[in-house]
């Protein structure tokens, strides 16, 4: 593991001065932040917040989502580098396909972001397991029944 440099730990208390000021507005607890930010346990949010980890730009962009900030609130010094990023992004252009979606799916859309990551990947793999039991099940039926499936 590498030092913890004087910036590392200057980058620290920005990290844990926004963490002060937003964890009751945003409801977080070190628990919460630690299933969304992917890691073991609540132990690591408190290493990163009182800097006795470095913070690297990955964890840096993953507690700036969490708190709603730019990762420059937490890090000024990646103020170019995302600046880049974000200026080689704005000129790729992204095709994005015609959908529509209902006022129930938008609903849905929004009850999952809300949900930690582990948690929506759970949902999604339970869902695509559900949807291989009907698919399954109308082919059976169909068989059943004589037709053609497929």
């Amino acid at each position: 593991m590498r030092r913890i440099t004087p910036e590392d730990k200057q980058a620290a208390a920005r990290l844990k001065k926004l963490w002060n000021e937003k964890k009751e507005a945003l409801s977080l607890t070190q628990e919460k932040a630690a299933e969304e930010l992917g890691f073991n346990t609540q132990g690591a949010v408190s290493q990163y917040l009182n800097g006795k980890v470095p913070l690297n730009t990955d964890t840096i962009i993953k507690f700036a989502k969490i708190l709603h900030v730019s990762p420059e609130a937490i890090k000024p010094e990646l103020s170019s580098l995302l600046s880049y990023v974000r200026e080689t992004d704005s000129n790729t252009p992204i095709q994005q396909p015609e959908i529509s979606i209902t006022k129930k799916e938008l609903a849905l859309l929004k009850l999952i972001n809300q949900l930690p990551e582990s948690e929506q990947t759970s949902l999604h793999e339970s869902l695509q397991e559900k949807k291989r039991y009907y698919d399954r099940l109308f082919e059976e039926i169909a068989k059943a029944k004589g037709l053609k499936v497929g």
